[in-house]
């Protein structure tokens, strides 16, 4: 079991503009299957998020209201499962890419999602990743709405969770002004020996 955490510091991604959200879990993932390689057809991914990339659909959003012509990337990277294309392609992953929001406990879910596809006979390890950014005006309303709080910086944290591996219990996840709803996965990460920041 390996964690890796990515800030908006993460290096750009050719093909991604604009947003922090994939190229942090570009890094995360990156880190994680770079340091851990395995078979990737015999590897899925699961990532997490309340708000998705909301940086590229606002820019995607106020520029068609204002009648401008947008760039044709920002429709392609608006999906999460982009990203975990591109991770794919990198690292011959043909196990399951699978995107979740939730409003509930992420490192739970993730967790719950892994455990669960661990239960395949055909997969041998899971990377959970759990990523949120801080988000404009209209995702701060929606926060607001929801009951949650957001991040006080642009996050991504990835697990990776070999067959194997003792399960985790996920931390109680108690939202955090520094880390809104990734609180429980970043300290799941920071009690896995061999995390990476």
């Amino acid at each position: 079991m390996i964690a890796a955490i990515a800030d908006a510091s993460a290096p750009i991604v050719s093909g991604f503009v604009e947003s922090t959200f994939n190229p942090m879990v570009y890094d995360a993932v990156h880190r994680c299957l770079t340091e851990r390689p395995g078979d990737g057809a015999r590897t899925a991914i699961v990532l997490a998020s309340m708000m998705g990339d909301a940086a590229t659909l606002d820019l995607g959003s106020r520029l068609l209201s204002a009648g401008q012509t947008h760039n044709p990337l920002l429709f392609m990277q608006s999906t999460a499962n982009a990203i975990l294309g591109r991770l794919s392609l990198e690292f011959a992953v043909t196990g399951p890419l699978i995107c979740l929001s939730t409003m509930d406990d992420v490192a739970a879910e993730l967790l719950a999602t892994a455990e669960l596809l661990l239960e395949d006979e055909e997969l041998d390890r899971v990377v959970i990743v759990g990523v949120e950014l801080t988000g404009t005006d209209r995702t701060t309303a929606a926060y607001r709405e929801l009951g949650a709080v957001p991040p006080a910086a642009d996050l991504a944290v990835a697990i990776l969770l070999d067959r194997g591996d003792p399960f985790p219990d996920p931390p109680a996840d108690t939202p955090s002004a520094e880390h809104g709803n990734l609180r429980g996965l970043v300290e799941l990460a920071a009690r896995i020996q061999g995390t990476t920041q």
